[in-house]
């Protein structure tokens, strides 16, 4: 049985990621704000506030973990609003927990929840690969980029996920206006699935190739943006002509795996899969 922390455990993700470590036999530690919401954590997860860019709070959360998952940022678009937090949060943490790492749990592996969004908008149709240069466009994309760099330069055992967009199961309102083209080749992953990966990560036998992994959803996921659209509204009884596409490129694209999925297993719901759970969740809406 392993300690391991998890920087931003009272978050949706997180929730996910400390009820599954604990599932799998671990300790778990959920450091987050002492604003955030820590009711209805699973037994066996030890809530822990504390603040990201406190040195202090840090070097406590860690000492004795054998294993800290960092999912802790701010998020788009406070992100892209709000430049000096999103540096002092996502990048000075970052520092700040690599550092506590190697003063206090050396050994320890420490898994950084990245984003593709970092190879900013795709310049053609090939795919995305992990030796890509960083080409991140918008403030967010930086501080993923900046932080991957301070993990892979810390000389810890980590493994930085470069995470697609997730798809969730469940029914949500369509956004105004969908983050792609119609014809734009996108390879979202399940919520679960990102999840196996975060999970898989904390204890896999990696190496040089392996440290930095694309998170997507394989092959079944690989389609265009207007293909997922009309999936989504055929299922909530919408017109996809009606559909809104904003008029750029977004972050996405169809990724190389490179031996991640074989590194880690994660990829464990197919598109068909997704598309039945989604359905059941609509269908159980209707008849409420």
């Amino acid at each position: 049985m392993a300690v391991v922390l998890v920087t931003g455990g009272a978050g949706s993700m997180g929730r996910l990621v400390c009820a599954r470590l604990v599932a799998d036999g671990h300790s778990v530690k959920a450091f987050d704000l002492a604003s955030a919401n820590f009711e209805g954590m699973p037994d066996g997860v030890s809530a822990l506030p504390g603040d990201l860019t406190s040195a202090d709070d840090v070097g406590s959360a860690v000492d004795g973990v054998d294993a800290a998952v960092h999912l802790a940022a701010i998020l788009p678009p406070v992100a892209d609003q709000q430049i000096e937090l999103a540096q002092r949060v996502n990048v000075e943490g970052t520092q700040i927990i690599v550092d506590a790492i190697k003063a206090n749990a050396p050994t320890a592996r420490l898994v950084f929840s990245s984003s593709v969004s970092v190879y900013g908008t795709p310049a053609n149709d090939a795919e995305v690969t992990t030796s890509q240069s960083y080409y991140p466009d918008d403030n967010y994309a930086k501080t993923k980029a900046d932080s991957e760099q301070i993990v892979v330069n810390s000389g810890l055992d980590s493994c930085v996920l470069r995470i697609s967009g997730v798809s969730i199961p469940v029914f949500q309102e369509p956004p105004t206006e969908w983050p792609f083209l119609p014809d734009q080749k996108i390879e979202f992953v399940h919520r679960d699935d990102a999840v196996n990966a975060i999970i898989a990560g904390v204890d896999a036998e990696l190496n040089d190739s392996t440290r930095i992994i694309n998170i997507s959803g394989g092959p079944t996921w690989r389609m265009t943006g207007s293909q997922y659209v009309t999936d989504y509204f055929r299922m909530i009884e919408v017109d996809p002509a009606d559909a809104i596409y904003q008029s750029e490129p977004g972050h996405f694209s169809w990724y190389s795996d490179e031996g991640g999925n074989t590194a880690l297993n994660y990829q464990q719901n197919l598109y068909p899969q997704y598309l039945e759970q989604l359905q059941g969740d609509i269908d159980r809406l209707m008849a409420e």
